[in-house]
């Protein structure tokens, strides 16, 4: 299992050069396909790629830190080793940001009431009140997220610190400026900590609540649904988790964490992300039989165009399977929750589909056009996105220990060294 100098550590390998400069070419290449795209004709394709992007990957960004919120709000100890790996995906926090900003120029193509006001709504759907609740509450969340994560990892890189394993990077040195010892710092971390994650879990079902209704309901501004808001940030969890069975598969195949993080934690990931499949898929029937029963002309336009209607209803059946018939079957498996290939295949199965699933809830309300507008354009943006989140993910990880050894819940330095 090794010793507490060699899981503190940090490791400066998860990401090797070469495929590093591969990642960087490969969001260089996004960015390119986004401009090209934006001059060139294809201005409505890139703009709402890059709207569907920003909703998937900031999400999974703001998912990892609610999930390691929720960890510390209910104490638990299972998914204590998951912890770091978790709030990881915070660091890509400040790209989100970027384009969001870049969003903002581009309001008067992705928004529809830019250019054609709805008198009836104009107090909300106004370029500049946009503008301040959108920036403000990413801000926000951003702040409180980043906060939290800092309280997270200060002491475990203090711990790296006094076992004087190797020399701490610029990062790592400026988050354990004034350090207090071990056991101060811990005591101060997890009351920071504990009265940050309620706040974090309270602000986040607010601000993508506004998220859902800013950049899906508004492209439709006929449209609306109360259930929306918390459909989408449930469903950006769902993600998150999917997310976090991804990671757990790769932290469970490095044989020094291989101790820590075993097939147990596994099959409690794989329950998660069943538990998540049945609640978003809930909350998708909840609001679609409401709208069926209802039958108005208001609200069926916008589920009868996804569903119904070339060429969305293919893909539309595409992302029912892929985010609730197949994990759903799957994960009722226990076998399948603790081997690590079906967990990971199932996995990347609905991260795939819930990418699809963003791309339906924005892009049938831009695109005009005859067939479904998924090609070079999408892949080579996404692609730059996946890129540039690996690099940001994985620095992070390189420059903090992976194990949250200092976390009382994770066992203490002692019995870590004891079992070591």
């Amino acid at each position: 299992m090794g010793t507490v100098a060699d899981l503190v550590q940090m490791d400066t390998r998860l990401l090797p050069p070469r495929t590093r400069i591969a990642c960087y070419v490969v969001s260089l290449v996004g960015l390119g396909t986004f401009v090209y795209g934006a001059v060139a004709g294809e201005a409505v394709r890139a703009w709402e790629t890059l709207l569907v992007n920003f909703l998937f990957w900031s999400g999974i960004a703001q998912a990892g830190v609610v999930l390691s919120a929720l960890l510390q709000v209910t104490s638990a100890r299972w998914g204590r080793p998951l912890k770091r790996v978790a709030e990881a995906t915070a660091a890509f926090m400040p790209v989100s940001f970027l384009v969001l900003l870049v969003l903002f120029l581009g309001q008067a193509v992705i928004l529809p009431w830019v250019q054609e006001p709805v008198e009836a709504k104009q107090a909300w759907l106004n370029a500049p009140f946009f503008v301040v609740r959108q920036g403000a509450g990413f801000l926000l969340l951003s702040g409180l997220s980043l906060l939290y994560v800092y309280w997270s990892v200060r002491p475990d890189i203090g711990l790296l610190r006094e076992s004087g394993t190797g020399d701490l990077g610029f990062l790592a040195q400026r988050l354990v400026r004034g350090w207090r010892g071990l056991n101060t710092e811990r005591d101060v971390s997890q009351r920071r900590q504990s009265r940050l994650a309620p706040a974090i879990l309270i602000v986040y079902a607010y601000v993508f609540s506004l998220q859902a209704f800013d950049f899906v309901m508004s492209l439709d501004p006929h449209w609306f649904s109360t259930l929306l808001g918390g459909y989408f940030f449930i469903g950006n969890l769902y993600i998150g988790v999917a997310f976090l069975a991804v990671v757990a598969v790769w932290t469970h195949t490095q044989v020094r964490w291989r101790g820590h993080v075993g097939t147990d934690q596994l099959h409690d990931v794989g329950k998660l992300l069943l538990g998540f499949c049945m609640l978003w898929t809930y909350l998708f029937w909840a609001q679609y039989l409401v709208i069926w029963y209802g039958d108005l002309p208001e609200e069926t336009a916008f589920v009868m165009h996804r569903t119904a209607e070339a060429p969305w209803a293919v893909l539309a059946w595409i992302v029912l399977f892929g985010c609730f018939l197949i994990p759903f079957v799957t994960l009722l498996s226990r076998e399948v929750k603790r081997r690590p290939r079906g967990l990971l295949t199932i996995a990347l199965v609905v991260l795939v589909s819930m990418w699809l699933e963003r791309f339906m809830l924005v892009s049938p309300s831009l695109w005009k056009g005859e067939f479904l507008p998924l090609g070079v354009i999408e892949l080579a943006m996404t692609g730059g996105f996946l890129a540039m989140f690996t690099i940001c993910y994985t620095t992070f990880l390189q420059a903090v220990p992976v194990l949250p050894l200092a976390d009382p819940l994770f066992g203490t330095v002692e019995g870590v060294r004891a079992r070591g």
